[in-house]
């Protein structure tokens, strides 16, 4: 399959695209209006709602924006380099459910329903803690880099 045609038959399988799509497809966490799929021996996640997805849309733009410095960014780009991405997207979750008192740094359970529990507690998504979130940013490393013999 040529990329452009994988592009467009991708485009038309997720018609919401999934915003924290990489962290769903690296086991980092899960997500009740995501749409699991396979297309061309690569896999990738939709969003069943439009609402739901907007709120994430949010989320992770805050988390980009809040994280420039970390990041050594000027800017926060609509879309980051792939390990930047995961950082961001794995480190935001894991900072906003340590607002609750997680310890584990294991999966999200659910990305939409810790949206929803955050906004609720703290009366919107402008008001988190960014300053505490973004400690977890810079903290996740992700996948160590495997050696090439």
């Amino acid at each position: 399959m040529e990329e452009s045609e994988y592009k467009s038959t991708y485009s038309e399988i997720a018609r919401i695209r999934c915003v924290f799509e990489k962290s769903l497809t690296n086991n980092k966490a899960r997500c009740t209006y995501a749409r699991h799929f396979w297309l061309a021996d690569r896999e990738g996640y939709a969003c069943k709602s439009n609402q739901a997805s907007a709120k994430c849309h949010d989320l992770l733009d805050k988390l980009r924006v809040n994280s420039r410095f970390i990041l050594k960014i000027a800017h926060a780009a609509e879309q980051l380099p792939h390990n930047m991405e995961i950082r961001v997207q794995v480190g935001g979750l894991h900072g906003i459910e340590q607002l609750f008192g997680s310890d584990q740094p294991g999966s999200i359970k659910d990305i939409f329903e810790l949206i929803a529990r955050a906004e609720a507690e703290y009366s919107g998504l402008d008001k988190l803690p960014f300053d505490r979130i973004v400690q977890s940013i810079s903290r996740y490393q992700g996948r160590k880099s495997r050696k090439r013999n």
